[in-house]
């Protein structure tokens, strides 16, 4: 048996085509619909740029925004990564510049012990390690509220898909 869509060579057991995907019957097919471009229009040639053979781009289905509360929350969480991080950061500096003023300044002891370069080398280690956590911090929310969205399209996406392959039937 051939394909009437795509003539590939198919098995006479066979319900779909294994090329282009056409459901067999042993009826006759239906005539392509001349609104609906064929599989071949939409094949990518390699080598040919972003274009998929069409010059018009079939527009996908509307589909409403669900989650609207995760949605709202993967702000929030992106909004907590820059204050998070803001204030990590101006922790470290606070640090860095606090060790820096304790090692100048006289010790108020009355002792000879020069304190001096370890309290400016503990401040600025210190200022150094908040500041790379905050990094760590803010990357790691940002990229959290980043995989719910992800999530979200991959479910989006996959309603889209089954509302666009309903639609061929």
């Amino acid at each position: 048996m051939k394909c009437p869509v795509c003539s590939a060579e198919l098995p006479d057991t066979a319900k779909f085509c294994g090329s282009c995907g056409t459901t067999l019957s042993h009826a006759a097919p239906p005539p392509p619909l001349p609104s609906q471009p064929s599989y071949e229009q939409h094949r990518p040639v390699m080598n040919s740029g972003p274009s998929w053979g069409s010059s018009t781009p079939s527009t996908p289905p509307t589909v409403e925004k669900k989650y609207k509360v995760l949605r709202f929350i993967a702000v929030c969480i992106k909004i907590f990564a820059f204050v998070a991080a803001g204030i990590l950061i101006i922790a470290g500096l606070f640090m860095i510049i606090a060790g820096a003023t304790a090692g100048s300044r006289p010790s108020s002891f009355g002792s000879s012990a020069d304190i001096g370069p370890t309290a400016f080398l503990g401040g600025a280690v210190g200022g150094l390690i908040m500041i790379i956590y905050a990094v760590f911090v803010f990357v790691f929310l940002y990229a959290y509220s980043e995989w719910m969205y992800v999530f979200m399209d991959i479910e989006e996406n996959t309603r889209v898909t089954n509302q666009v392959l309903l639609g061929r039937q």
